[in-house]
């Protein structure tokens, strides 16, 4: 006989595993739905599923993900495809540059390198290749997540949640750092009381 309230063992669907349950719906001879004492969430009461079983269903599982997704590893596909007879879309561009004397396709392919960006700021370039040369060796497991609570010194590495990885390049002040990321050289908060951001 079962009773609500009672500890018993099952499948959670939630969890994917066999966890202790307590029972929560009964008829006293067969349990309808159990809560899962892992994730605490009320699901249908299913037996406990054998370790192989579990197993099968999960490779089950890997194996159609595998198929499923795209071959990246071949090459794209070249699709050639042969123009047919009187499908010349360049013939009327001809003869309108022939009427009007004036060269309606593509500029000539040359040797000379492209024209260079106008308004491109150097500090731009030089700011990108001092966190190259910063961030060379180093990855975002080096780095811990920007929090303003912290206190930072020069040379640390953060992980901000918009700008990425970034080095603190030198301490402005008790409250704020200099950090420089790919894309910006901002000025962060640091040191700031717990107690005040609970206001």
């Amino acid at each position: 006989m079962y009773k609500v309230g009672d500890e018993t063992e099952g499948y959670c669907q939630r969890c994917r595993l066999n966890t202790y349950q307590a029972i929560a719906a009964t008829d006293g001879r067969t349990i309808f739905t159990a809560t899962c004492r892992t994730c605490r969430n009320t699901v249908t009461w299913k037996p406990e599923v054998s370790a192989e079983e579990v197993r099968a269903k999960q490779m089950k599982k890997l194996g159609k993900l595998q198929r499923d997704r795209p071959r990246l590893s071949s090459p794209p596909e070249v699709i050639s495809k042969r123009p047919q007879r009187g499908g010349d879309l360049a013939g009327p561009l001809r003869e309108l540059s022939k009427l009007t004397g004036k060269p309606m396709g593509l500029p000539p392919e040359t040797d000379a390198p492209p024209p260079a960006i106008v308004g491109t700021p150097v500090a731009v370039d030089e700011r990108l290749a001092r966190w190259q040369a910063l961030t060379a060796k180093l990855s975002s497991r080096d780095g811990k997540p920007y929090q303003v609570t912290r206190t930072y010194k020069a040379g640390d590495v953060v992980l901000h949640k918009a700008n990425g990885l970034g080095v603190v390049t030198s301490v402005v002040n008790e409250g704020a750092c200099l950090v420089l990321f790919r894309e910006a050289e901002t000025v962060l908060q640091m040191g700031v009381s717990p107690l005040s951001l609970e206001r």
